[in-house]
């Protein structure tokens, strides 16, 4: 009897740790995200297409993938970043976090791995 009065309780405990997305192993700080990421051309691959990436010095960030490309501007949120496209099919903002995978390859909060590019 006990179980099934717990039932929508763990049912609730279930989907609230699913809706909190991924959790990325070893989340890359600030510092290591202007060392490693910032100013690097990235590249990854997203829905069959190779997407290149840069996030600049300068707060710009530009995208480019086979017949489209996207523009707009990124900042530091918490131990992460947060990307507003203005140009490009994919406008708004998204925030993401980073995971070094080793060897210039890391996977971002979304689960999209980006290699930097030599």
């Amino acid at each position: 009897m006990s179980y099934v009065a717990n039932f929508p309780r763990i049912l609730l405990l279930t989907a609230g740790i699913l809706a909190a997305g991924p959790v990325l192993a070893d989340t890359l700080t600030q510092a290591q995200i202007a060392d490693q990421i910032i100013g690097k051309d990235l590249a990854g691959q997203r829905n069959g297409m190779t997407v290149r990436l840069r996030y600049n010095a300068d707060g710009s960030v530009a995208m480019k993938a086979a017949f489209i490309t996207g523009a707009g501007t990124w900042t530091f949120a918490g131990d992460g970043l947060c990307m507003t496209m203005t140009k490009g099919p994919k406008r708004g903002k998204t925030c993401t976090a980073f995971e070094n995978l080793g060897g210039g390859a890391f996977r971002n909060s979304e689960g999209v791995t980006l290699r930097v590019g030599k």
